[in-house]
């Protein structure tokens, strides 16, 4: 794993049809038709050209600011991400409670944090969880109840100043939880419930979701290219990178 040219894609990609989380239908791609004219080469046209209807939420990997939970314009093509950052990669188990969920305590994170002692300085974490079979890059994880991060663990990544977490579940709260959002909430500084940004905010942060990471990349420190298409909204596809 030495490599210096390794490169792992972990993003999920965004297909026509396919839906990924929330309930939503997948991503409809429908040719332009003007006057007669149709941008579908298949179809006669001179060119491909066509109209894409997705959310960035449901259909693949992406990534959000805290504008998901917050009233206001908080747009990701605003959130300055560098374009290489160094990156920890921890893998985490949840533990089942049964009617309460499958739960992914801190605990859980707080043993990798103590294994891999990240320096001050980090300021991105990817979290790989367990079981991670293949299936998972196409999982549909509508009404599954995926598991999820403990509250605590939004806090405890604030605290020790990672800016940037990517996850491979369709959220770090749980799939129903009466819009309460905690662990995004506390990842960003924000108070329960609370929908409006503050000084103690942290509108740069962001959370990456639906990724896919797979087991042949090992636990450790890598570099980091989020790739996070530039559009003004609270999120945005993004197809994250890892390097050696």
């Amino acid at each position: 794993m030495e490599n210096p040219d390794l490169v792992y894609d972990i993003s999920t990609v965004i297909e026509e049809g396919r839906s990924r989380a929330w309930y939503i239908p997948g991503m409809k791609r429908d040719p332009v038709e003007l006057d007669g004219w149709i941008g579908s080469v298949d179809l006669g046209g001179d060119v491909n050209f066509f109209n894409l209807n997705i959310n960035p939420h449901a259909h693949g990997s992406h990534t959000e600011t805290l504008g998901h939970v917050c009233k206001g314009w908080h747009p990701i093509s605003e959130i300055e991400i560098p374009f290489i950052q160094s990156a920890l990669l921890i893998t985490v188990s949840y533990k089942d409670l049964g009617k309460d969920g499958k739960i992914i305590n801190l605990d859980e994170v707080k043993n990798a944090w103590k294994k891999w002692k990240p320096s001050a300085g980090l300021t991105a974490l990817v979290v790989r969880t367990y079981p991670n079979p293949k299936e998972k890059k196409y999982m549909n994880f509508s009404s599954k109840d995926a598991p999820f991060f403990s509250e605590e663990v939004g806090g405890f990544l604030r605290e020790n100043g990672i800016t940037h977490w990517l996850v491979d579940l369709p959220s770090v709260d749980r799939e129903e939880d009466g819009g309460a959002l905690l662990t995004h909430r506390n990842f960003w500084g924000l108070d329960p419930f609370e929908k409006k940004v503050s000084d103690k905010t942290r509108s740069n942060a962001t959370i990456s979701e639906l990724l896919f990471i797979d087991d042949c990349i090992e636990d450790g420190y890598w570099s980091l290219a989020m790739q996070v298409a530039s559009i003004a909204n609270d999120a945005a596809p993004s197809r994250p990178l890892l390097m050696r």
